[in-house]
Parts: C-alpha cells; structure tokens; sequence
C-alpha cells in the first residue's frame, strides 16, 4: 500500500477516490517541438496541423502537493487552496497556467521564458515526477536544514513508477496533433498493471484550449493562450489553434463513470472560465483526493464540489471490486452466440485483441467481459488501450488481453493466431495461424496449433440459461424515454440514470454468475478440502462429448487453478454463496461415506437457473455525506469523524454501522490517530470481518512498538487483538503451489497409521476412523508385530481395489436398470445359475444377475428380502462344485455355481445383508453406505490376500471377517431396538463420521425452511470440537460440512430469520441463506453458555459461565443496555426469558432478576438423601400452566441424581419431585404437554406433565444425552455423548399414553 501510515507529517486517506490528477499536453511553457527533429520554425509553421507532437507531463496534483515540471520542477505552495484564496482566485479571473501567479516572479528567467519554445530540447521524465512529489517542500519559508529533517517523514508516492511511466502516451493513443478549429472533448478509460499485477485505474478526459503561435522577428516561433475571439486580417506571422490537453484521474479504484462525472463537470467549469483553469484544478484535485471510498457493503458516499453532489457506491461484495460501468453496452453489440464464444475463449486463456473505433468503447466492454467470468480473474497481460507506439506489442509471445483502434485492424490480421473481437462489426474472428510464426502461446503446452486456435463451446445447459440473460440484458435508454417526460433538472435525470444502470447491472451480474456456478458447480464434488485435492480425473470423467473438450481446455488454464485453490481452501465467496442456494438436492453430501459409482457414466449434473423473470429496482444505500474541505485539512476529518460518529450510533442495521466503523477507522489514520484507528478496526472485526482491512492493521502494528502493541492488547477492548493479527499473518503466508488436481500416487514407503489415514482418506476409500483402524489392523496382523504397513501389501491392496472398480464400471450397466443411487459393488466370475451362464452381481440394494454378452440386469431378491444364505457342494460332471443358494422371504431360490469365490462372495453378501437389517432396525440411515463401503475393502482385503508377498496372506479370511462389522454386530444382537423405542424412532445420523476423534453433540437448533429463498428446513449441530455441521432436516442429508468456532459449540439460538448465533468464545454470528460466519462478537470474556432472543428478534440475552448478561440489539449488533453483572456466580448454565423476567440456572440455584440485573428471587437444591453432595443442577425449564387456575412451573433435573425439582414460579421450596432410575438428567425440553428428559445413560424418559409421572422410557444413545432440540413439534432431536456422538430423530407424537393408547399423527 502507499504512504506512510505512522510518523508522516501529510494527511491521506489509504482508501481515497483519487490518488493523483495529472495535466498532459502542451502549453506556452513547453514550447512546439515535434516528434520530427531538427525541423526549422517556418516549416513548424506550416505544417503545423499535420505534425505530431511528444506529449508532456505538465502538472501532477496529489492530497498535500502541487507540481509543475515546466520550464523546470517547482511546487505549487498556495495548493491546498483555501477557502478565501479559491474565493479571492476565481473573482481576479487570472489564469495560474498563464501568469503563474502562483508561484513568486523572482524564481523565473524572463529571457528562458521567452524563448523555450524553440530552446527545450528534453522532458521531464515521467519516472522522476515521483521523486519530485515525494521530496516536496512543505512550506516555502523552511530552512534547509528543517526541510532535509522534514523529507524524512514525507509520504511515499501513492501511485508506483510503471504505472506513470508512459502514462502521456495513454492519455494521446493516437498522438498530440494541434487543430485549426476547436474539436470535441472526449473521455477515454486506462487500466494500468505493475510489475506485481496490481491494477491502477484512469479517467481520461481531453479538452481543447485556444493558442496564438506567433513567429517573432528573430524568426522563434512564440506560445499565447488565446483569450480574444478575433480574427487577424495579418495570418503571416501568427496562427490561431487549438492545443489538446488531457487531465488524468489515477485511482486503486476503477469508479469509472464518478470520476469521469467530476472530470466533465470540471472541463464544463474551466470552459467557462478559461482563466481560472488551475484554480478548479485545485480545487477538483484536493477535493478528489480527500474522499474516501466506501467499503463493500450498503453505505454510499455523497461528496460536493460547487453545489454539484457526486455518488460514490459501494461494491456489493466485500471479494469484487465496485462496478461502476454500464454492463449492458456488450449485449447491445454483441449476439448471444459471440457472447459465449468471447467469454470460452478468456476462460481457455487465448491472446486476445478487442478493436473499435471508440477508445473509451474498448476499456468498458473489455472490463465488463473480466466482469462477467468472475471468480475466475484474468492473470495475464491486460492493456485495454494500445497506443500507436505500443503495437508491437501484438507479436510478442504468451498470452494477453490487448485493445486498439479499429484504424490498425490490418495491423491486427497479419499476426497469426491472435482471437479478434470487433466490437463495431459484433463478430469474433481467429486469425490463421502465419507458418513462420507457429509456436506455443504457453510454454510448457503441449497443445498442437489447431487445439490452440479452437475456442470450445460452453456447455449446452449452462449457455442455454445465459441466453435468456442476454435477451433480457439488451437495454436501451431511448426505447425507455419515450415514455418519459423531458428532464429539467439535471440531478433528477443523473439520479435516474444512475438507478437504471445499477438495477440493470445487479441482473446481468447475477445472470453471469449463474452462468459460472453452472459451469464449474461440480468442481465441489470432487474437491476434498480436508486433504486438499482434486480428482481431475474424476471430473473430467463426469464430461462427455463436446463439453469433455471445453473442460479439458479450461483445466489447463491459471484462472481455473486460482479458482480451484479457493475452493480447496475453502473460500466463502459470493460463488460459494450462490452454489449452496441453489445446489441440486441430489448432490448434497449424505455425511455418510462415498462410494465410488459403479455406473458406467456419472450422472450429469442440471444446470439451475436463478435469474429473476424481471429485475427488480436495486435497493437505495443510505448515503454518507461527506462536509466540506474548509480551510484546514485536520477540521475538515475531525467534522467527518463527528459525522460518523453520530451515524454509528443512529445506524439501525449492522452493515450500515460496519461501513461507518470502517471509516472511521480510516479516518483516524489519517489523522495519524493510530490506537484509535486500530480499536475502530477491532470493532469492525467483530461486526463483519469480511470488509476488514487486514493489511492495514498490520501496517498500523508495524508502525507501532512492540511494548505499544503489548500494552494495548492488554486493555479488554484490545483483547481480540492477538487474534486478528495471527490471522492476517497467516493469511499472508503464501502456501507451497501443490498441484491439487493430480491424482494420489503410490506411496514409495511403508505407511504408519497416521500415514495410512490420510492415503485411505485421499483414495475415498473411507474417512471413518474406526474403519480406517479396522482396516490397518487387518492388513498387519498381530503375529507379525509391527506398526506399519509394507509398501508391498499396501501397492497391492490399493490394486485389487481398483481393479473392482474397473470392473464394475466395465460391466455396462444401463442407469435406467439401476435404482435410483444404487451402486454397484461386486461381479462375480462367469458362472452357471437357475438363469443361465452369467454374473451374480452385488449391488448396495440387491442381488442381479447379468446374462453373459449382455449388459441387461435381472434381479435375483432385494436385500432387505432375503431370509437365508446356504452354502453348498455339488456335482458336476463328477467334479465337486461349491455353490450358494439364495432364499427369499418369498420362497423362492436361486443358486449360483460359484465354484472357490463363493466363501469371499458369500461373505460380502452377509456383510451388506447385514447392513440392511440393521439399518432398517435401527433406523440409521447410513448403515447400509456403510456396509457397502465395507463391502469394498473386504474384496480388496480378499484378493490382495491371495498374493503371497502381502503381509495378511496367510490370514487372509480372518481380516476379511475383522473388517465385517454389521456382520457381528447383527450376530451379537446389538441391532435389536426395543419395541417402544422403535416406534418414535425415525433416523439416526452420525456427525462424526470421518472425524479422527468423535466429539460430543453439545447443540441442538432447527430452523424452518424459506421457500421464497429456497432455503430448506435445516438442522444445525454443535460439537465438542468448535464445529458447526448443517443438515437438510427434509431428508437429514448435510448441507455444509460445518462453520468453525472456537472451542466447543455450547449453544445454538435462531435470534431472527436470517441469522443463528452460536455460543462459544464468543458469539458467531452465522447467515441462514450461506450457512457462512464473518461476524463475531468477542465482549464475552469466558465461554457463552445460552442465548436467548426476545421481542420478535429484535434483542437477545447472551450469558457467560462467569456470571456475566448481555443484551443486545439484534439489527444494530451493539448492546442495548449495560451488562448485568451476576455477584459470586462463576457457574451459570442457562438462561431463559419469561415474563419480562431472566431466569437464571447455576449448578447451586435458580436466581430470577430483572432488566436491571437486580435479583428477584432464588430457588435452592435440596434433596433428602442425595447420594453426591453439593446438589447440583445440570438443566431447568419454565412450564407454563394449560389452565388460568394452574400455576406456571420450573422443572430442574438433577445433575447426578436421577431427580426432577419442580417449583411453581412464586414459590420457594419444590412443591413435587419426580425420581428417576438413573444417573442424572443432562437436558428437557417441551413438547406440548410432555416433558422429555435425557439422562446420563443414554435414555430418554418421557413424562406427563399433569400426572409428573414417566410413561415412556426410549434407549436413545450409547452415552449421556448432551442435547435435546424440539423441531417445532414435528420431531424431537437428541444428541449425545463422544462415545456414541449421533443424533437420534424422533416423532413425538408417535407415542403411547400410561394406559396403551396410541396417539396418531
């Protein structure tokens, strides 16, 4: 970044407009010399309009400093103006480019000033304008030796060397000619790169200015700026012209259309008062410069120059740069067809060259094509504008993007295989390739010139939706005014345009990002972030017929590769945002394991079309206005920090307060006020990290001391600090580029466990730890006593498996005589059976038998149908035969002759069958993934077996039986549900599945779903770990792998319909819509143990286990009123609202209090005869009476006693106790007139809250029941203890009352 942050002595915004204005052209101080050298004056004078001439760098205008380089470098010292000079300058009507009023006469030879014209020989080069910025004088008077400490602490140029160095040449494309007559002033747009791709951006605009030359009579040719409209009858002598100069908007932000809105209004000023030229440049340039630019966000920025307001909006997304050109211009130009076809041939990567006989045409429609692929961001040589020097350019190898006049399309033809796209004719046109010039535009490809040239067409589905986009996408403001009113009043019709093009902008956005989460929605389902890979292979298997070409072309490219390494970190960006609104149900993770298809073709993935029928008026930002500049720059920032101050406190929304807090921030840095910049920056941290400034605030660290820093980490509003700064630092840490997409080789070692884990996980073999340990233990038994597997026994398992995929895969098989997702796992040898000569196939569902030469599948029995497997031996032309005989439920039988596969066929049959039952008995619906998946390995386990250099070789079957785990868990009985229990029970789901640990289920929540948003019921899952997982609660299959907290997860609240808080170090603030965190509040010192929301979700109660209630403005995230501080309570659990009052439940008591933290009342635990002392309670609720003459009551379960404490609310002393047989009750909630309690051994007892008697009692988990969550009376979900670490669903209303009767839905 620019400038200096601490110990500078100017003050700057680090996020301004503008970082710098320049003046290019010429003028009576840099004489006519042209291009042609040694021409003589008289022939100067008669060829004057058709001569070029070197444009010059006249004047660069920064925040704090004013330069002139002609006749020589010197600083302007009456800029910044104030507000009585610009008063006092514009009434004396005196041109400062004419007289230099501003700068003293004395500095000045009067005899060069005459005579430069003809005398100048060199220019100033524009690489030395920031030396000469950056090495100014502040003040005129100052001593040397103060000046030389001075320059010490001045600001850095705020825009790099490359990007001015041929900067002249980009303000004239075409050359500086004079004219004879006063031609149209016109803008034109530069995007500017440096040498570390960072892009600058420019406004250009060109206006004329009136100009004698006249030739002396020494024969010199002299400069006037002409302010007199007469005509000389005496034309000999002197000429009348019009001299082109070029003002200069630089920026880090590409505000395209504001800047050059502020630039016309500018030129419109100085034509109407010529002599006041630099006067308004000032004046334009420092006002320029001090305006900030909003964050992304909801927040615009209004700024004034001459009661003429300007808009300044922010980008709607805190990872894109604002768009602030009008995207619809290409659709106008372009069909549908050569849409597509520019943007495959950016997204493969080709050299590109857009013409036009417009050069502001070029820069807009070129960025807007960069607009419309995004994420993907063009890495390559970007130079929108080529002047007519820079066309050699054309030639040079690699790949580009490039512009030029359409003057130099002859030009453009005869370099071979460049993609040509003519925006005035609408076409695209590759040029042949020439023979001499046949080579690579990458190196490193191997591609042959025909693939090179070839611009693969996008994917049918995908163009077929954006088609629609571009139908709808063909604005015109004419048809549009037709029926309108004529404007008077300039604002009005500014103000309407503005609207216009932004709704209009919104729509194409959101129809080109469609676009490209159609394209590449699939890259997410073969990424495995945890190991950071991608299958390419996979992928690219899952393409067929034309589209196989495009994917295989765009996989090459650097974009693509950027791409995929944000989603294998993980990136949450609006792409992600997207692509999870709007994924396909069928290809949500089912958090079970993946099987690898046994399909001969992957199912294709449907593109989505999101894009609204008719774009909707973009929503009005509030507008922040900034006040005027006065006479001093520290008044001016401290009125703007008022400003913001006062609109932090009225903001009503969080997003709008986050943009006021970010500059804020900005502000006090440049007032160099660093500790409050810093403490802004740590605020805004907490509301929305997104837009947080992170490389600022490790300048500001870095500027700062070490001790400084220590110190102010100490202060508890600094305490985030650490934190903030760890992340930055790692996010800055550039990680090694691994090749993500290459497939897994063989590891050239033995593998230990840990080893083993990640290889296994990597193949998709599985990522369940406990049949990763199951697996490890089977391919090293235990006589042989090591802890690692051999290279040999590993190369050679990992082939069998493979081999049977290939197998599978081979077979043929139709989708349409497969199941819906059914897999196939296993194929026999060809053998005989009761239907012929065929294959038995497995599959995760069923027995078939596949006809030999033939790929039809005939089913033998469903697995869930089968009621016996007989081993047998027969005869066969007097041979023993081993066969399996397969019986059904049904009666009938089928045998295959297997012959010595049937042992190993009849074992992967049992596993699987197994499977099934219990599934089906336990209602855990990733059972049979499960067993199909140990199906896999038990083959693998099988074949490699029969190698003798494996490790396992002699002890093959006892691996295989090891590795069978629904097998002996049926056999042992353990998947027998009581009765009552198997009622109310309607799925188990396991959130731990591929953890390396399994973790307690601490969190409970559901939310509904929001059709209007597409957004699905969803269950949210806190674990022990700090993890969030999210299920779709419509058929429990998980939605996003999960949300980091810290810590562990102890508590789940939807406070309003678009956002969860979670409760853990801190509360995070997570949206529903993208299931994504970038808020958090950290004002809780300890951990957050419950949530409350109240009034509809306009405030919530948060509580720390130390005692310590916030209440907080939901919308605003700022607390509504002060903490309430609970004395000598180091212990709080929950909390609950009820009635105006915060009940509050510590392990000792119950302590009622107001708003004000005043308490109220206080119910103690006292039983008669506990078996552990202190009583302690682990969970309470607040019941309330069915009948206005029953009393409201407090249910508190006994941490380890099996004992339920019931008060009324007024009372002091329990009025009932309900004993329980077991070790204490963990959790309750409500559901209608029941009271459901979870107890420490795993059961959940069911109670009657009239009689206070339990009439149900349901084995729900393995371990203590942590977490209870009532689905809006449609299900009640627990969750449990790490040993068992599952989720159990239950129908309440599928239950029994004490005297049997059943209770329907």
């Amino acid at each position: 970044m620019a400038g200096g942050l601490a110990g500078s002595d100017v003050m700057r915004f680090q996020n301004s407009l503008v970082d710098l204005m320049l003046m290019v052209g010429l003028d009576e101080n840099t004489g006519l010399i042209p291009e042609q050298k040694g021409m003589e004056s008289k022939k100067i004078m008669d060829s004057l309009f058709e001569l070029k001439f070197p444009p010059q760098v006249l004047s660069a205008v920064s925040s704090n400093t004013m330069m002139h380089f002609f006749p020589h470098p010197r600083q302007d010292f009456d800029y910044p103006l104030q507000q009585s000079d610009l008063q006092h300058q514009l009434l004396k009507s005196t041109n400062v480019y004419h007289t230099m009023d501003a700068i003293p006469k004395s500095k000045f030879n009067k005899g060069v000033h005459q005579s430069r014209i003809v005398q100048r020989s060199t220019s100033v080069a524009p690489g030395s304008i920031s030396r000469h910025m950056a090495t100014r004088r502040p003040f005129g008077h100052i001593k040397k030796s103060v000046y030389a400490s001075t320059l010490a602490n001045s600001q850095q140029f705020p825009i790099p060397d490359e990007v001015i160095k041929s900067i002249q040449y980009f303000c004239f494309p075409d050359e500086l000619q004079i004219v004879d007559h006063k031609a149209e002033t016109l803008t034109h747009f530069l995007v500017l790169t440096n040498i570390h791709g960072d892009k600058t951006y420019a406004t250009c605009i060109t206006f004329y200015r009136p100009y004698i030359v006249e030739k002396e009579f020494d024969g010199n040719l002299v400069l006037h700026p002409d302010s007199s409209r007469n005509n000389w009858t005496d034309k000999s002598n002197r000429v009348r012209c019009f001299i082109p100069l070029c003002c200069v908007l630089i920026s880090k932000y590409p505000y395209f259309e504001t800047m050059k809105e502020s630039l016309s209004y500018m030129v419109h000023l100085i034509e109407t008062r010529p002599d006041d030229m630099y006067t308004y440049i000032k004046l334009f340039s420092h006002k320029l410069t001090m305006t900030p630019t909003p964050p992304a966000g909801r927040v615009a920025i209004e700024y004034s120059i001459q009661d003429v307001s300007f808009i300044i909006s922010p980008s709607q997304e805190a990872e894109k740069q604002v768009i602030d050109i009008p995207l619809y211009l290409p659709f106008l130009i372009f069909p549908p067809d050569e849409i597509l076809r520019i943007i495959s041939a950016i997204l493969v990567e080709h050299r590109i060259v857009f013409v036009a006989s417009n050069y502001a045409l070029l820069t807009i429609v070129m960025e807007s094509f960069l607009n419309y692929i995004l994420p993907f961001e063009w890495k390559y040589t970007y130079v929108p504008i080529l002047s007519s020097k820079s066309l050699e350019l054309l030639e040079a190898p690699g790949t580009f993007m490039m512009g030029c006049h359409s003057k130099y399309k002859e030009e453009v033809t005869q370099v071979g295989g460049l993609v040509m796209v003519d925006i005035d004719e609408g076409l695209l046109s590759i040029n042949p390739e020439q023979a001499d010039d046949a080579r690579s535009t990458r190196s490193g490809d191997s591609d042959s010139i025909e693939d090179l040239l070839d611009i693969p067409e996008i994917p049918e589905g995908a163009a077929n939706l954006f088609t629609k986009v571009c139908q709808k996408a063909k604005f015109q403001f004419d048809l549009v005014d037709v029926q309108r009113p004529s404007y008077f009043d300039l604002k009005k019709e500014r103000s309407f345009r503005r609207r216009k093009i932004q709704t209009l902008n919104d729509f194409i956005v959101s129809g080109c990002l469609e676009l490209m989460v159609n394209l590449f929605r699939s890259v997410v389902t073969e990424t495995r972030v945890e190991f950071k890979r991608f299958n390419k292979q996979a992928y690219l298997d899952s393409k067929s017929g034309p589209e196989k070409s495009f994917y295989e072309k765009v996989l090459k490219t650097s974009m693509f590769k950027k791409f995929l390494k944000d989603r294998i970190n993980d990136k949450t960006d609006y792409w992600v945002k997207l692509e999870v609104k709007t994924r396909p149900q069928a290809k949500m993770s089912d958090n079970g394991p993946t099987v690898p298809s046994r399909r001969p073709q992957l199912r294709k993935q449907s593109s989505v079309a999101i894009t609204p029928q008719k774009a909707s008026p973009s929503q009005s930002s509030p507008v922040f206005r900034m006040p005027d500049i006065g006479d001093r720059v520290i008044d001016y920032l401290k009125n703007t920090i008022t400003c913001l101050t006062t609109a932090v406190q009225k903001s009503q929304h969080f997003q709008e307060r986050a943009s006021y807090i970010y500059l804020l921030g900005m502000c006090y840095l440049a007032c160099n006020k660093l500790t409050l910049a810093l403490e802004n920056f740590i605020s805004l941290a907490a509301i929305d990290a997104q837009i947080l400034p992170e490389q600022v605030v490790q300048q500001i660290c870095q500027q700062m001391a070490d001790s400084e820093v220590q110190k102010l980490t100490d202060r508890p509003e600094f305490h985030a600090l650490p934190d903030l700064l760890s992340t930055v630092t790692t996010e800055t840490i550039h990680p090694s580029h691994r090749k993500f997409e290459e497939s897994i080789n063989l590891p050239e070692k033995d593998l230990y466990f840990d080893d083993f884990v990640e290889c296994v996980s990597v193949l998709e073999m599985t990522s369940d730890t406990d049949t990763i340990g199951r697996l490890f233990r089977a391919l090293v038994p235990t006589q042989i006593h090591q802890n690692f597997i051999d290279q040999e026994t590993f190369a050679s398992f990992m082939h069998c498996w493979k081999e049977n995929n290939k197998q599978c895969l081979s077979l043929g098989i139709s989708d349409e005589d497969l199941l819906e997702a059914e897999c196939v796992l296993k194929v026999s040898s060809l053998c005989k059976t009761d239907y012929g000569t065929g294959r038995v196939t497995l599959t995760d569902r069923r027995l078939c038998f596949v006809k030999d030469i033939s790929t039809e599948l005939k089913e033998i029995t469903r697995l869930s149908k089968i009621a016996e497997l007989e081993k047998k031996t027969m005869y066969s032309f007097l041979k023993q035969v081993k066969v399996l005989r397969i019986k059904s439920k049904e009666g009938s039988r089928f045998t295959a002759w297997l012959k010595e596969e049937r042992d190993d066929f009849c074992l992967l049959i049992e596993e699987m069958w197994a499977g099934k039952i219990v599934c089906e008995s336990t209602k855990d619906i990733h059972a049979i993934q499960k067993a199909a998946q140990n199906v896999l390995l038990v083959d693998a386990v099988l074949q490699s077996g029969l190698d003798e250099e494996t490790a396992h070789h002699g002890n093959r079957e006892e691996a295989a039986r090891q590795l069978c785990f629904y097998k002996k868990y049926r056999e042992e009985g353990h998947h027998n549900v009581p009765t009552e229990t198997k009622e109310v029970l309607q799925n188990r789901i396991d959130p731990n599945y591929g953890e390396r640990e399994r973790k307690t289920v601490h969190a409970l929540l559901y939310t509904p779903g929001v059709p209007e948003h597409s957004i699905s019921p969803r269950l949210w899952v806190g674990l022990g770990d700090g993890k969030i997982k999210v299920y779709n609660a419509s058929h429990w299959l998980l939605e996003s792998e999960f949300v980091q907290t810290k810590q562990s997860v102890t508590c789940l609240v939807a406070v309003d319909k678009k956002h969860v808080w979670a409760g853990s170090y801190g509360i995070f603030i997570i949206d529903i819509e993208t299931i994504r965190s970038n808020k958090t509040l950290m004002d809780h010192q300890e951990i957050v143990m419950d949530i409350v929301s109240i009034d509809s979700g306009r405030y919530a109660f948060t509580a720390s286990i130390n005692g310590i209630i916030m209440k907080w403005d939901v919308q605003k995230l700022t607390q509504a009123q002060p903490a309430i501080r609970l004395e000598d309570v180091r212990d709080l659990r929950s909390i609950k609202y009820y009635q105006g009052h915060i009940w509050c439940g510590t392990w000792q008591r119950i302590i009622k209090v107001n708003d004000s933290g005043q308490i109220l009342q206080q119910l103690e635990f006292t039983l008669v005869d506990p078996k552990y002392r202190p009583v302690e309670m682990d969970c309470f609720l607040i019941l309330e009476a069915e009948y206005a003459d029953e009393k409201d009551e407090i249910w508190a379960g006994c941490r380890r006693e099996g004992e339920i404490l019931i008060w009324e609310v007024d009372s002091k002393e329990p009025s009932r106790r309900i004993s329980i047989n077991c070790r204490g009750i963990s959790d309750m909630v409500i559901q209608d007139r029941r009271v459901w309690a979870g107890s420490k051994d795993g059961q959940i007892y069911i109670i009657n809250s009239e009689t206070k008697k339990p009439f149900r009692t349901l084995q729900a988990h393995d371990d203590a029941v942590r977490s209870l969550c009532n689905a809006e009376n449609r299900y009640i979900l627990s969750g449990s203890g790490s040993s068992d670490g599952k989720i159990a669903i239950w129908t309440p209303n599928d239950t029994r009352t004490e005297s049997g009767t059943y209770l329907g839905i």
